[in-house]
């Protein structure tokens, strides 16, 4: 099944059906603050109504403190650690014709050189 045919699926039995059930009870609809959980909350709430117990070393898993940078967003200009690294990576963007993702390319490039010294 092609992958517009799997989009047209998802809508007509999906999305058209959401749709029409929010149309017909405002009501349901949810503020986005309401569906900013935590990992944290989820868990405890579906713990609380008894829907999903964590065995205890998920448990510990879970409220042990980080150790990292286990959930910091991954900065590329970290790894472009040489001229060459740097020039392929523009010409990567290049080659995509985006312009919106070559200038983001171009700042990730600049922060690179002034984060590695390279000239």
């Amino acid at each position: 099944m092609t992958g517009s045919k799997n989009l047209e699926n998802w809508l007509h039995e999906k999305v058209g059906p959401a749709y029409d059930a929010l149309k017909a009870d405002p009501a349901r609809a949810v503020t986005p603050d309401q569906v900013r959980y935590t990992l944290a909350e989820l868990l405890a709430e579906a713990e609380a109504a008894g829907v999903y117990p964590l065995p205890p070393e998920q448990r510990e898993w879970v409220d042990a403190p980080a150790v990292g940078r286990e959930l910091t967003p991954f900065d590329p200009a970290e790894t472009l650690t040489s001229a060459e690294a740097i020039s392929t990576f523009l010409a990567e963007a290049e080659a995509t014709a985006d312009p919106a993702y070559i200038e983001h390319a171009q700042a990730v490039a600049a922060r690179a050189k002034a984060m590695h010294g390279i000239e």
